[in-house]
């Protein structure tokens, strides 16, 4: 397939970068600028715009290039577009720039650097010699829920059974990752001053007896197991604990932000129950003890097949083994009951989500190589 002259792909990461997309902030000029990579007479466009709980523009965008017609596309590149806050003194954080051979910025990593790959490759596409469609979905929300993907999954907009989900692998093919739970425990006491304790009813000292009944829940979770994780079970972790209006007061109510991570083949509302159930237990013994557990997000694990045609192109191409992650994916949410999907790009996760966020730039030329690879397999038989 002959491939026309595009922008460099650490050129078009820079200007990803430039353009700040933290998931409280509209991702709208993001999709203006990578729709520009789209050209008219190849690739078919949908918008599938929606509107946050804050009033917030987001938008999700769907291409699918336009010859064959009426055929199902063979494979979808899937990217988020959205990226975590960064601190106010990281000037790079929306000022990128190329140093080292590194692009340093928000989402470089996390994960405009596929996005980047995916235009480099897109930009370049004569549909001509297809023999199947291509497809590429764009999402909004990834990092708060995976909000956008879950829309795109209600409304069946993406239709190939085979999904390259974009994230931070080192170019490792994923064929499964954990999911992801989110919960928040709120702990009732009774407010009154510290110096008559007994007037009153500490909700943190009760949210104490909470924490140990979580610490239970965890254990009870070690098993089932899944060797292929490290670690090789599913894990909770409570993040945050607010409670408390003032050192003399005693405090009248204390939350608890949990999460956990479920390994395949397990329920992503596991951690729930069992958490729920030690809630229950605890009860009995502290009858006035005060605790609701809500549910704020579940997640589902995914697995692929141990060998997948699309599984086993990306490790000849990339020379890396397949493996996993423990990281939550739209992987998930996306892929088709009769399909697979193997999570895929540049960058390493343990630079992403903090200052000096980097992707090396040999990776992403790497990327784009293994994108036209894949997509010559699989739209040109």
């Amino acid at each position: 397939m002959e491939k026309r002259a595009v922008m460099p792909v650490e050129k078009i990461l820079l200007d990803l970068v430039a353009i700040p997309t933290v998931s409280a902030q509209s991702n709208e000029p993001l999709i203006a600028y990578a729709q520009t990579f789209f050209a008219p007479n190849v690739w078919a466009l949908r918008r599938y715009p929606y509107r946050d709980s804050t009033g917030t523009l987001k938008v999700n965008l769907v291409a699918r290039t336009r010859r064959p017609p009426r055929t199902r596309p063979a494979l979808a590149l899937v990217c988020h577009t959205d990226t975590v806050p960064y601190e106010a003194s990281w000037r790079e954080a929306v000022k990128p720039v190329l140093r080292g051979g590194r692009v340093y910025g928000r989402g470089s990593c996390d994960v405009k650097g596929f996005l980047a790959c995916i235009l480099s490759t897109v930009s370049a596409l004569d549909a001509a010699p297809l023999t199947a469609p291509l497809e590429v979905a764009l999402t909004a929300e990834e990092e708060i829920g995976c909000v956008g993907a879950r829309r795109l999954a209600a409304a069946k907009a993406v239709r190939a059974p085979r999904l390259i989900v974009g994230e931070p692998t080192g170019l490792t093919p994923v064929y499964a990752g954990k999911g992801y739970g989110l919960a928040e425990i709120v702990v009732r006491g009774r407010e009154a001053h510290s110096a008559f304790p007994t007037a009153g009813r500490s909700a943190i000292f009760d949210a104490a007896r909470v924490l140990a009944s979580i610490e239970r829940a965890a254990k009870r979770l070690q098993r089932p197991r899944h060797a292929a994780f490290d670690p090789p079970h599913a894990t909770i972790n409570v993040g945050l604990i607010r409670g408390g209006a003032a050192k003399n007061i005693i405090p009248g109510e204390c939350r608890l932000t949990v999460e956990w991570r479920p390994v395949p083949g397990e329920p992503p509302d596991r951690a729930l129950r069992l958490i729920e159930d030690e809630l229950n237990r605890l009860r009995c013994r502290v009858p006035a003890l005060e605790a609701e557990i809500q549910p704020l997000r579940l997640d589902p694990p995914f697995e692929s097949a141990k060998h997948t045609e699309l599984r086993d192109l990306l490790r000849r191409l990339s020379g890396h083994p397949p493996s996993t992650v423990s990281f939550g994916t739209e992987a998930a949410h996306v892929r088709p009951s009769d399909g697979e999907a193997v999570v895929f790009g540049p960058g390493d996760m343990t630079t992403a989500h903090r200052t000096g966020e980097h992707v090396p730039v040999a990776q992403l030329r790497a990327c784009v190589r293994h994108l036209w690879a894949a997509l010559a397999h699989f739209c040109l038989r």
